[in-house]
């Protein structure tokens, strides 16, 4: 693959944490391509999710190099997202579908109660990317887990 082709690539990745005896990761090697699906399945405590925070850039490696999309993981972050196993959106928060999937246009620009019609557009594309278009009124409250699991999707 080409630098360009790799949506992920490790290069002898290490992380510890603080205090470990151990690396949580271990001199990971790793390529994805752009157009692949991977799954990362292993026992409790086998480094998994530290491996998918060093790929965010929540994490920095011990050793070794990360690049997302070609770039440093902080530099893809507009780019790639997160859905974590359970969200921490209060239930009882008063917000609509399209409230919280309009969360995900906030910059550190954003500013005032109002989206810009781009970002209203581009929650609605999501929502239908993810077939969930017919939710876009309904309260985050009254969503099933696999409906909120789309939604934040």
């Amino acid at each position: 693959m080409t630098r360009l082709d790799s949506a992920v690539r490790l290069r002898d990745v290490s992380f510890r944490y603080p205090g470990a005896e151990v690396d949580a990761v271990h001199d990971a090697t790793l390529e994805i391509g752009g157009d692949e699906f991977v799954g990362v399945i292993g026992p409790n405590g086998g480094g998994k999710s530290t491996l998918l925070l060093l790929v965010l850039g929540l994490l920095e490696p011990r050793r070794g190099t990360i690049e997302v999309f070609g770039r440093s993981p902080q530099e893809a972050r507009p780019r790639i997202g997160y859905v974590p196993q359970r969200a921490s959106i209060d239930a009882g928060v008063p917000a609509t579908v399209l409230d919280i999937v309009l969360m995900g246009r906030l910059t550190n620009g954003s500013w005032g109660p109002r989206f810009p019609r781009r970002d209203v557009d581009a929650a609605r594309a999501a929502l239908a990317r993810t077939r969930v278009t017919e939710l876009e009124r309904r309260s985050w409250s009254t969503l099933s887990g696999g409906q909120r699991q789309r939604v934040l999707i």
